[in-house]
């Protein structure tokens, strides 16, 4: 009798655990954002003014957090900080920080998180620990399959295969494999969280870039070794 008991709890508290699962996922999908919370506004460093001593944070997902999927519209908020001497600026780890340590790319907290009565004058702006994920996100594919990246340089010109034409070769290239390619253009920024030229260990510009979900895969100068490289995912 205390067997049968014992495991019509366990079989309860398990359905219990599956159904909370469910319910987070459902949830998860239909809020993408729902995770962000309204007294914690995150957003991404997407310009640093020195000169006006304030930064411009994109904060269109913490927006976005109430907002249901999958049909959500695309358009993008930013807030503009203007950092006073009441501002204080620091690492997640309580350290101090200035804004010469705020970089593009870098993810913060802004207390108190913008409101109806826009001010843009925070008390607090945190430098959150970011991921390798959240670091390469541009970078990495986004989907199942490759994300080709030509990234070049301001005032260098590229060469003509190196625009439109690129992708519809390569698209040819991988035509009837499991690959699904996709392809951006990338400024070289050397003011960005990451140095993409001393991490990645770039001798030039431009680059030619493949990246999976995960990582860096193949890496040289020339369109037609970019080709042979994808010639040989087909074997």
């Amino acid at each position: 009798m205390l067997r049968r008991i014992l495991f019509i709890i366990i079989s309860l508290i398990s359905m219990s655990f599956i159904s909370a699962c469910t319910n987070s996922t459902e949830v998860h999908e239909e809020y993408p954002y729902g995770h962000y919370e309204d007294d914690k506004m995150i957003g991404t460093v997407s310009e640093v003014n020195k000169s006006e001593n304030s930064i411009v944070v994109d904060i269109s997902e913490w927006e976005k957090r109430g907002r249901k999927g999958p049909d959500m519209t695309d358009e993008g908020y930013s807030y503009t900080a203007l950092i006073t001497d009441k501002t204080l600026i620091k690492h997640e780890n309580e350290k101090e920080a200035f804004i010469d340590d705020i970089k593009k790319g870098q993810k913060v907290l802004v207390n108190p998180p913008r409101g109806n009565d826009f001010e843009g004058q925070p008390n607090q702006i945190i430098l959150l620990e970011m991921s390798y994920e959240e670091k390469y996100a541009r970078l990495l594919s986004q989907k199942d399959g490759i994300n080709i990246v030509i990234m070049y340089t301001n005032g260098t010109p590229l060469p003509e295969e190196m625009y439109e034409p690129l992708y519809d070769n390569v698209t040819k290239i991988l035509e009837g494999t499991e690959y699904s390619p996709s392809a951006s253009w990338v400024l070289y920024d050397e003011n960005y969280i990451v140095d993409y030229k001393e991490e990645m260990e770039i001798k030039q510009f431009p680059a030619m870039l493949v990246f999976n979900e995960k990582e860096l895969i193949f890496k040289d100068y020339s369109v037609e070794g970019l080709y042979e490289f994808l010639r040989n995912l087909r074997n």
